[in-house]
């Protein structure tokens, strides 16, 4: 029988593959970014579905209880994102400046006019 928590996981699950799908398909997502989140709701969906699953996970990995699983790994794809998002930011920030010295040159190009 499926766990309310387990109904609920795999819901959300279910609705974030959606989502990711649609946001691939619009071109909002790269390839590496869409496989990525995909196996992480296929992870979350296959969770709901098979509890005993999760709960042999966690005893492989020698940990006590399944929340250390999940606050170990949420905690690690946490610093992957902010990695990820910090690099956009850092490309973001060097093609606005570009894009803001060449307009500076073109301006000062039709003032000198």
């Amino acid at each position: 029988m499926l766990e309310p928590y387990g109904f609920i996981a795999m819901i959300l699950g279910l609705v974030m593959a959606v989502y990711t799908i649609r946001e691939y398909r619009r071109g909002r997502l790269s390839l590496v970014a869409f496989i990525t989140w995909t196996i992480i709701w296929l992870g979350l969906i296959a969770t709901g579905i098979f509890p005993q699953m999760y709960l042999t996970v966690t005893s492989v990995l020698g940990m006590a209880t399944p929340i250390q699983f999940v606050t170990t790994f949420s905690i690690i794809a946490l610093f992957a994102i902010v990695y990820q998002l910090y690099r956009l930011i850092g490309e973001i920030n060097r093609k606005i400046t570009q894009i803001v010295q060449h307009v500076a040159l073109r301006q000062s190009e039709k003032d000198a006019e």
